[in-house]
């Protein structure tokens, strides 16, 4: 039976959510006033071209997606001192499969980090041989997604339990005109269904409850079968060690995206190659 706690601790979570949502929609119109839409969208066409973040996930085994995390709502700053940049080179050299990057000022970090991200790992390399990058953002409006593919990302989070009946699909279609891929978050079988229908090229199961926080791996063993094989699954949350992995692999995963734990590790390389050896 749920207690009292509990009850207490999934109103308060979701307020928190519900908060910075609507924070992120109050604060577009300031940012479009500041730089108008036909203006960025210039800047978003004008950048070079975006990699494919569905293909980069359909490599044989289960891949990784590394994230660039300093902090996050419920914890708070734990990476402060991070240097996006060579956690981003660290991550490519060993090998995972996309880079995500954590932004909004007021939530994470800043877009600054996605813009060093970008750099560190285009800069004198051939662009084929550096990870797809993913925006991991509040996304509510399109000109958010303009955003995202004008400061070089290839990919932008959609997290369906912030978005209302209709929002999904024409953010999907905002980056799909892009050459960009929603990346879609569900925890259940309701979004999953919402995310399906609205043309999702790209599901992420999170297996952190977003009222409790609490973690369960069961939620994507739960839902992967309910995804079709030609949509890429990724795993997000609750991922910290080989035996995670493996489990995650027989679920039948295309990839897991783990943040807090890599941007923690004393050894992030050495905690990559011992869970993509799992």
């Amino acid at each position: 039976m749920t207690t009292e706690k509990t009850r207490a601790a999934k109103v308060e979570a979701g307020s928190v959510l519900d908060g910075i949502v609507a924070e992120v929609r109050a604060g577009v119109p300031a940012r479009q006033a500041a730089l108008p839409s036909r203006d960025l969208e210039g800047r978003a066409r004008a950048a070079r071209e975006p990699r494919d973040f569905v293909a980069a996930l359909r490599t044989p085994g289960v891949g990784l997606v590394a994230e660039v995390k300093r902090g996050s709502p419920a914890k708070g700053a734990f990476a402060p001192k991070l240097d996006a940049a060579e956690a981003a080179r660290t991550y490519r050299d060993a090998g995972v499969a996309a880079i995500s990057v954590l932004t909004s000022p007021h939530f994470f970090a800043s877009d600054g980090d996605l813009e060093v991200v970008v750099g560190a790992l285009v800069l004198g390399e051939k662009l084929g041989s550096a990870p797809p990058v993913l925006r991991k953002e509040f996304h509510v409006d399109p000109y958010q997604v303009l955003e995202a593919r004008a400061l070089g990302a290839d990919a932008y989070l959609l997290i369906a339990k912030a978005l209302g009946a209709g929002e999904l699909r024409p953010l999907i279609e905002a980056g799909r005109s892009l050459g960009m891929t929603a990346f879609v978050e569900v925890t259940d079988e309701e979004e999953l269904v919402a995310a399906l229908e609205a043309g999702a090229p790209a599901i992420g199961i999170n297996n952190r409850d977003l009222h409790t926080f609490s973690e369960d791996l069961g939620t994507t063993e739960r839902l992967r079968p309910l995804v079709p094989s030609e949509i890429v699954v990724v795993a997000a949350s609750g991922v910290r060690s080989s035996d995670d992995m493996r489990r995650m692999k027989a679920a039948g995963v295309d990839a897991v995206l783990i943040g807090e734990a890599l941007s923690t590790a004393a050894d992030p390389a050495a905690t990559i190659r011992e869970l993509l050896g799992a």
